[in-house]
C-alpha cells in the first residue's frame, strides 16, 4: 500500500494572521506608550545613538590603523571637549564684544536707517495716504535693550541660572544629570555599535535578511551622505561668512556668520537670513555705499564654493531628497515635536523614502501590476 498523502497541520504551526497583526499593533502601542511616559530617558538615548552612529566611522579607522576601539573613543572625546573649550574660550567673549559695541553705537545706526528710510516713507505717504507705522525714536530706546538681552553676558546668565536653582531645583538637577549622562551613554553606545548592529541583524528572519540588508545599507548611505555631509558644509559655510562679513566691517559679522551657517542646514535658508541681517546692519552704519557690495560677495563666494564643490564632493548626490521635501520635513517635524522633531525630520524621511522606494519596485514587480501587459 502506498503512503498516505502528508497533510500540513492546520493552524497549528503559528497564530492566524489577524491574530499575529493584533499582536503586533499591541505591542508597537505598549512600546510607544513606553517611551512617551520615559520620554526623558530616551531623549538621552536617541541623543547619544546619534552622536555614536556619527562617530562610529572615526571609530572604525582608528580599529583599522591597529589601536583599540576604546582608546580610540578617548582620543575622539579629548579632542571635542578641547575643540569646544576652546570654541567657547574664543568665541564668546569675541562675540560679547560685538554686541557691546553694537549696543553703544545703536543710537547713531537708528538715525543713518531713518536717513534712509524716512524720504520713502513720506513719498509712499503722500501717495498712498498710508501711514507706515514705524516709530525711530521709539526703536532706538528699545534696540539697546533687545540687544542687552541677547548678548551673552557671562555673569547674567550664572545669576539667572543661580536665580532658578530655588524656583525650579528638581528641574535644573534633572537638566545637569541629563547632560552627564549624555557623553557617558554616547561612549559606551560607540563602543558596542558594532555588537549592537550584529546583534540586531541576527535577528532579521533569514529569508529576509538579504533584502533587510540591502535596505539597511540604503539607509545608512542616505543618512550618512546628509548629515555628516550637511553638517560639515555647515561649519564651512560658517566659517566662510563670519572671514567674508569681518572683512565686510560689519557688527556682529561672527554672530550673523555663524547663524547663517548653522540654519544652511534647511537649504539655503541660513543664507537668506544672514543677507537679510548682514544687509539691515551695513546700512544701520555705512548707509548705502560699497559695503553692500561686500555683504553680497561675503555670501555670494561661499555659496558659489557651496554649490560648485561642497555640496558635490562633501554630500554628493546619493542624499536622494530635493531641498523642497527637506523644507517640508523640517516644517512638519517642527510642528509635531518642536526641536525633536527638527533632529528626527530629515534621518526619518529618508527611511521613509528608502521604504517607499523598495515598495514601489515590488509593486512594479508584482503580478496584479503586470496583468494585462503584453
Amino acid at each position: 500500500m502506498g503512503r498516505p498523502p502528508r497533510r500540513n497541520p492546520p493552524e497549528a504551526r503559528g497564530l492566524p494572521l489577524s491574530q499575529r497583526v493584533g499582536w503586533t499593533l499591541l505591542f508597537v502601542g505598549l512600546a510607544i506608550a513606553f517611551i512617551w511616559v520615559l520620554w526623558p530617558i530616551f531623549s538621552v538615548l536617541f541623543a547619544a545613538a546619534s552622536f555614536a552612529y556619527l562617530l562610529d566611522p572615526i571609530a572604525d579607522r582608528f580599529e583599522a590603523r591597529g589601536h583599540s576601539r576604546n582608546k580610540g573613543i578617548a582620543l575622539i572625546f579629548g579632542l571635542s571637549g578641547l575643540g569646544l573649550t576652546l570654541f567657547l574660550l574664543v568665541m564668546v567673549p569675541m562675540i560679547g564684544g560685538q554686541f557691546m559695541e553694537l549696543s553703544g553705537n545703536v543710537r547713531v545706526y537708528v538715525d543713518n536707517l531713518a536717513a534712509l528710510i524716512q524720504p520713502a516713507a513720506a513719498y509712499i505717504e503722500t501717495q498712498s495716504g498710508y501711514q507706515i507705522p514705524v516709530d525711530f525714536d521709539q526703536l532706538k530706546a528699545q534696540i539697546p535693550e533687545w540687544i542687552a538681552q541677547m548678548s551673552p553676558d557671562a555673569r547674567k546668565g550664572l545669576q539667572t541660572s543661580l536665580g532658578s536653582v530655588f524656583v525650579s531645583s528638581l528641574g535644573l538637577f534633572t537638566s545637569i544629570i541629563n547632560l552627564a549622562l549624555l557623553p557617558i551613554f554616547t561612549f559606551y553606545l560607540l563602543s558596542e555599535w558594532d555588537r549592537m548592529v550584529a546583534f540586531v541583524a541576527g535577528l532579521v528572519p533569514h529569508g529576509q535578511r538579504k533584502r533587510v540588508g540591502r535596505l539597511a545599507a540604503a539607509v545608512d548611505e542616505r543618512l550618512s551622505a546628509f548629515v555628516r555631509g550637511q553638517i560639515t558644509v555647515c561649519i564651512v559655510l560658517a566659517i566662510l561668512y563670519s572671514i567674508g562679513l569681518l572683512f565686510a566691517g560689519i557688527d556682529l559679522a561672527i554672530a550673523i556668520g555663524l547663524l547663517a551657517g548653522a540654519l544652511f542646514i534647511v537649504p539655503y535658508l541660513g543664507t537668506v537670513v544672514g543677507i537679510a541681517l548682514a544687509s539691515i546692519l551695513c546700512l544701520m552704519k555705512y548707509g548705502i555705499d560699497i559695503h553692500l557690495l561686500y555683504v553680497a560677495l561675503a555670501f555670494g563666494i561661499p555659496q558659489t564654493i557651496e554649490s560648485w564643490y561642497l555640496t558635490p564632493k562633501v554630500v554628493g548626490d546619493k542624499v536622494g531628497l530635493h531641498p523642497l521635501v527637506v523644507m517640508i520635513a523640517l516644517l512638519a517635524g517642527a510642528g509635531l515635536a518642536g526641536v525633536w522633531g527638527m533632529m528626527l525630520a530629515i534621518p526619518v524621511t529618508a527611511i521613509l523614502d528608502v521604504l517607499a522606494r523598495e515598495g514601489l519596485s515590488v509593486y512594479r514587480n508584482s503580478a496584479f501590476f503586470r496583468e494585462g501587459a503584453s
